[in-house]
Formats: structure tokens, C-alpha cells, sequence
């Protein structure tokens, strides 16, 4: 469901191989069909194999580690699948040769690039990938892409049937396709929505959504953003989640967030437990879950954003949380008022401390 139409989608220009099935045999693979192009490393022969579900939120910027290792573990051996419209295989070797370091190896890594955001979604051959996949991983881009590549296609069916018995995740622009409301940027176009342009105007026309696209056990009234402290994305998440309840998509005390600093990952289990990891040597690892309390005083076209008493939780790297109860461990606990547009924090800092 979409809450504001975009007059176009963003057009995707790409140098990729066309027309007819191509192949090349060995142990890295390309093939090319006309809405993809397939690298393949390890087999080329499916491998069934019994895996469990698991969801991970990560933030951009360097993958971390001990996330794809979590992937790896619970894919069991099986057949691990990227999804990107841009780029190319930067990710098989790296995983193929994760798994092998860590004991648990991989029957093979497969990198789809999407290269028709209109047709991919009804190939025959790339639902078949996502059926047969023992792991499911969006790479960065622009989420608007997955959003045209997705909604209401066969492909996000296959997708949201396979991933409840799968580990699932996604980084950056695959991250924020991960709640119940996307920040899709179909309306923004080449622009980049800061937070100051948000809380000036929560109805700011470079502000669009999508809904309800991607379906997992406990994504259920979440709106997620990324490369979180880093790009200053506070004000634009808050804003968003008021957006969400103005709109009519969420009550005043219902509305959720969670903020992804770059290379930080949020690891959910099917119980709905998380855990945070981060990569080594990272500069401001966190992860922020915010909840609301009550509705936007003031949320409205043209004004600035009024809207306080939003729970935060910073959680960083070891620390814990329930999506179920919606309280963690170990973390650090504040508040957010947002008034005429500007931030106020109860520990004196927007990002807690």
C-alpha cells in the first residue's frame, strides 16, 4: 500500500548482459537472463537443507561479520542468496569463504542482480531461487528499486512465504524494506531527505511510503532508517513515525523504530530475542529502538513537527532486546521531545550519550 504516488519510479540505468541465457561452468558462474543477472559461486547443483528463521537489521557501510556468521549458522549448509539492483558479486567470496573459516560451509553463494525492476518480479527462474534458498540477504542501494521490484509481485509472495522458515536480512537500503512502513524514496528521487527538511515539514514532498511490503514474525509497526548516527537521521525517524500515526497506520502508542548506525546489525530470533553485534574497530556502534507514547501534538503540511515523550533504547554491541515486550538489557534508556521541529533529549543528548 502506498500513502503518497510518486509520478514516476526511479529509472534504473544498468550495464548488464541481456537477451539469452549465458553460462559459464566452473566454480564462479554468471548467467544473464533479460530482468537478471545471476553470479553464482560454490555449486550450481541445489542443496536442500534444513535451516531456521532469524532477521537481521543492519546499518550500512562495512557488513559485520558476526551477523553473516548468524546467517551462515542457521542457512545450515544450504544455498545463500543476494538480492541487489545495483552492483555486481562483491558478496559470494566473501561469504563463501566466511562459511568455510567458521566450519559451517556453504553449498554455494548466489548474487542476483535485478536488471528489469518490472519483470523480475514475475520470473519464473528467480522465484525458483528464492524458493530453493536457505538464506535471503538485501544488499545497499536504493530501497525505492526493491519497492518497484517487489510490490505485488509473485516474487514478494515466494519472498515473504520462504523467509518465515529462513534467516533473512538486509543492509542499508535492504534494511529499511524490513518493517511494516518503508521510507521508500520513490517521491525524493536523486534527493536526499535530511532530518532538518523532515521535522520543518513532516509532509515535505520528498517524503513517500510503502506498506506492509515485507512480512516476518516481529516487524509488525516498525519504520526503520539507516546509516543512522552517521547521516544525523534522528529527526527523520521520528518523523516518520509520527507520519505513521497521523496517517492512520499506527495509534498514538503503537508506532516503533529502529535507527541503524552504520556497521551495526540487529539480530532477531523467531521468539522475538535480539542481540547486537557490531564489527571491529567501528566508530559509534548502535542501535536505537524507539517507541511512541502518545500522537503527534502537531503533525501537520507545511509546519514544523510537534511531538513528544518517545521512549529510546541505545542498545551497542553485546546488548539485548525483545521485540515482543519491547524491552532490552544493558542498554541505555531516555526519552525524546520533539517541539516546533527541534529535539530535545532527557540525557541532554539527542543519541543518548
Amino acid at each position: 500500500m502506498k500513502r503518497l504516488k510518486a509520478a514516476g519510479k526511479k529509472a534504473m540505468v544498468c550495464a548488464a548482459l541481456v537477451g539469452g541465457l549465458v553460462s559459464f561452468s566452473g566454480v564462479n558462474d554468471v548467467e544473464a537472463a533479460s530482468s537478471y543477472t545471476l553470479y553464482t559461486t560454490g555449486s550450481t547443483t541445489d542443496k536442500v537443507t534444513t535451516a531456521s528463521f532469524g532477521q537481521v537489521y543492519m546499518g550500512g557501510s562495512t557488513d559485520v561479520d558476526k551477523a553473516m556468521e548468524w546467517m551462515i549458522q542457521k542457512a545450515n549448509g544450504g544455498d545463500f542468496l543476494i538480492i541487489r539492483a545495483t552492483g555486481s558479486n562483491g558478496y559470494n567470496q566473501y561469504l563463501y569463504d566466511l562459511a568455510q573459516s567458521i566450519g559451517k560451509p556453504l553449498n554455494s553463494v548466489n548474487t542476483v542482480v535485478v536488471t528489469n525492476l518490472t519483470q523480475a518480479g514475475s520470473d519464473s527462474s528467480l522465484i525458483d531461487r528464492i524458493n530453493k534458498a536457505e538464506a535471503i540477504f538485501f544488499a545497499g542501494g536504493n530501497q525505492a528499486d526493491y519497492v518497484e521490484f517487489l510490490e505485488g509481485s509473485p516474487a514478494l509472495t515466494a519472498l515473504n512465504s520462504r523467509i518465515q522458515n529462513v534467516p533473512f536480512g538486509g543492509t542499508s537500503a535492504g534494511a529499511m524494506i524490513q518493517g511494516d512502513h518503508i521510507y521508500d524514496a520513490i517521491s525524493a528521487g536523486s534527493k536526499t531527505l535530511d532530518s532538518l527538511t523532515a521535522l520543518r515539514n513532516p509532509y515535505s514532498s520528498l517524503i513517500s511510503f510503502t506498506d506492509y511490503l515485507i512480512q516476518t514474525p516481529h516487524n509488525n509497526n516498525i519504520q526503520t532508517d539507516t546509516h543512522f548516527e552517521q547521516r544525523d537521521r534522528m529527526g527523520r525517524l521520528l518523523t516518520f513515525m509520527a507520519r505513521n500515526i497521523q496517517d492512520g497506520e499506527e495509534t498514538g502508542t503503537s508506532a516503533k523504530g529502529i535507527g541503524l548506525n552504520e556497521q551495526s546489525a540487529l539480530l532477531v530470533e523467531k521468539d522475538g530475542t535480539a542481540k547486537v553485534v557490531t564489527q571491529p574497530g567501528a566508530v559509534n556502534a548502535a542501535v536505537y529502538m524507539a517507541k511512541s507514547n502518545q500522537a503527534p501534538t502537531r503533525c501537520v503540511s507545511g509546519s514544523s513537527l510537534t511531538y513528544n515523550n518517545i521512549s529510546i533504547y541505545k542498545l551497542k554491541d553485546g546488548n539485548t532486546f525483545n521485540l515482543s515486550t519491547w524491552t532490552g538489557s544493558g542498554g541505555l534508556s531516555y526519552t525524546l521531545n520533539v517541539n516546533s521541529g527541534t529535539i530535545s533529549s532527557s540525557t541532554g543528548k539527542v543519541y543518548g550519550n
